[in-house]
Protein backbone atom coordinates (compact mmCIF):
# COMPACT_ATOMS: atom_id res chain seq x y z
CA UNK A 1 0.00 0.00 0.00
CA UNK A 2 0.86 3.43 -0.66
CA UNK A 3 1.82 5.70 1.93
CA UNK A 4 0.36 8.56 2.80
CA UNK A 5 1.93 12.34 2.08
CA UNK A 6 0.66 15.99 1.68
CA UNK A 7 -0.97 17.28 -1.38
CA UNK A 8 0.85 20.66 -1.52
CA UNK A 9 4.62 20.31 -0.44
CA UNK A 10 5.63 23.36 1.71
CA UNK A 11 8.84 23.67 -0.54
CA UNK A 12 6.83 23.75 -3.98
CA UNK A 13 4.81 25.98 -2.68
CA UNK A 14 7.12 28.76 -1.05
CA UNK A 15 9.23 28.12 -4.56
CA UNK A 16 6.07 28.79 -6.20
CA UNK A 17 5.61 31.73 -3.83
CA UNK A 18 9.32 33.13 -4.08
CA UNK A 19 8.90 33.25 -7.97
CA UNK A 20 5.63 35.34 -8.09
CA UNK A 21 6.79 37.45 -5.77
CA UNK A 22 10.52 38.20 -8.18
CA UNK A 23 8.68 37.82 -11.64
CA UNK A 24 5.17 39.45 -11.57
CA UNK A 25 6.55 43.31 -11.14
CA UNK A 26 8.52 42.50 -14.02
CA UNK A 27 5.36 41.22 -16.21
CA UNK A 28 3.36 44.43 -14.59
CA UNK A 29 5.68 46.68 -15.79
CA UNK A 30 6.34 44.96 -18.93
CA UNK A 31 1.89 44.89 -19.17
CA UNK A 32 1.71 48.66 -18.42
CA UNK A 33 4.62 49.39 -20.57
CA UNK A 34 2.52 47.77 -23.79
CA UNK A 35 -0.41 48.93 -22.18
CA UNK A 36 0.42 52.25 -22.57
CA UNK A 37 2.42 52.74 -25.54
CA UNK A 38 -1.11 51.20 -27.51
CA UNK A 39 -3.21 53.94 -26.20
CA UNK A 40 -0.76 56.67 -26.46
CA UNK A 41 -0.64 57.62 -22.46
CA UNK A 42 2.50 55.52 -21.09
CA UNK A 43 2.60 57.28 -17.51
CA UNK A 44 -0.75 55.85 -16.35
CA UNK A 45 -0.45 52.31 -17.44
CA UNK A 46 3.08 51.95 -16.60
CA UNK A 47 1.95 52.89 -12.83
CA UNK A 48 -1.27 50.72 -13.21
CA UNK A 49 0.98 48.09 -14.36
CA UNK A 50 3.63 48.29 -11.92
CA UNK A 51 1.16 48.52 -9.10
CA UNK A 52 -0.47 45.36 -10.19
CA UNK A 53 3.37 43.97 -10.13
CA UNK A 54 3.59 44.96 -6.96
CA UNK A 55 0.98 42.67 -5.39
CA UNK A 56 3.85 39.71 -5.91
CA UNK A 57 5.89 41.32 -3.47
CA UNK A 58 2.70 41.78 -0.79
CA UNK A 59 1.81 38.42 -1.34
CA UNK A 60 5.09 36.81 -0.48
CA UNK A 61 5.57 39.19 2.51
CA UNK A 62 2.29 38.14 3.79
CA UNK A 63 2.37 34.55 3.47
CA UNK A 64 5.95 34.64 5.06
CA UNK A 65 4.28 36.36 7.85
CA UNK A 66 1.68 33.71 7.97
CA UNK A 67 4.06 30.55 8.10
CA UNK A 68 6.15 32.25 10.78
CA UNK A 69 2.90 33.07 13.00
CA UNK A 70 1.99 29.39 12.82
CA UNK A 71 4.83 27.71 12.98
CA UNK A 72 5.94 24.75 15.74
CA UNK A 73 9.13 25.00 17.25
CA UNK A 74 10.15 21.66 18.81
CA UNK A 75 12.52 23.48 21.15
CA UNK A 76 9.93 25.87 22.96
CA UNK A 77 6.84 24.20 22.28
CA UNK A 78 5.57 27.01 20.62
CA UNK A 79 2.42 26.28 18.05
CA UNK A 80 0.89 29.07 16.49
CA UNK A 81 -2.20 27.30 15.61
CA UNK A 82 -2.70 26.07 18.75
CA UNK A 83 -3.15 29.97 20.01
CA UNK A 84 -6.48 31.81 19.15
CA UNK A 85 -4.48 34.97 19.42
CA UNK A 86 -2.48 34.28 16.60
CA UNK A 87 -5.36 33.56 14.65
CA UNK A 88 -7.41 37.11 15.39
CA UNK A 89 -3.82 38.74 14.38
CA UNK A 90 -3.65 36.98 11.41
CA UNK A 91 -7.65 38.03 10.54
CA UNK A 92 -6.43 41.93 11.46
CA UNK A 93 -3.55 42.22 9.76
CA UNK A 94 -4.35 40.21 6.30
CA UNK A 95 -8.15 42.39 6.77
CA UNK A 96 -5.96 45.67 7.41
CA UNK A 97 -3.55 45.19 4.42
CA UNK A 98 -6.84 44.21 2.49
CA UNK A 99 -8.97 47.29 2.97
CA UNK A 100 -5.33 49.14 2.21
CA UNK A 101 -4.71 47.74 -0.89
CA UNK A 102 -8.24 48.22 -1.87
CA UNK A 103 -8.57 51.67 -1.14
CA UNK A 104 -4.99 52.22 -2.61
CA UNK A 105 -6.10 50.50 -5.77
CA UNK A 106 -9.52 51.92 -5.80
CA UNK A 107 -7.67 55.35 -6.43
CA UNK A 108 -4.91 54.58 -8.21
CA UNK A 109 -6.92 52.79 -11.13
CA UNK A 110 -10.12 54.53 -11.20
CA UNK A 111 -10.77 55.50 -14.83
CA UNK A 112 -9.35 58.90 -15.77
CA UNK A 113 -12.69 61.01 -16.25
CA UNK A 114 -13.79 60.69 -12.27
CA UNK A 115 -10.50 61.40 -10.99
Amino acid sequence: MDTWHELIDLNRFEALMRAVALVLPAVGALLGLGVGLVRKALRPALVRGVAFGLLGPIIYGLWRFFAWMVRYDPVTGYCGLHRVSVLLLNVVIFALVGIGLGVLYGRLLRPASTQ
